[in-house]
């Protein structure tokens, strides 16, 4: 599982993935309310990663373990 960083710049968020030196806007977010965030997150180019939900929107930036969307 890796560990990702999610950074908000500007209006955008961005999403760091430190084993692959990747770092790729965040398109989508499946839960992106006061009282639920996380979920699926979309990236650009295609990649899917699953966050585990937390209560609400957190404070960027924010380290968070991903793992691979299996719905992709």
């Amino acid at each position: 599982m890796p560990v990702i960083i999610i950074r908000q710049r500007g209006n955008d968020l961005y999403c760091y993935i430190a084993k692959q030196d990747l770092e790729a806007r965040v398109l989508h977010i499946e839960h992106d309310t006061a009282q639920r965030w996380g979920g699926v997150l979309s990236l650009e180019g295609g990649r899917r990663y699953y966050v585990n939900e937390q209560p609400g929107r957190p404070a960027f930036p924010i380290s968070l373990r991903a793992t691979r969307d299996a719905r992709v």
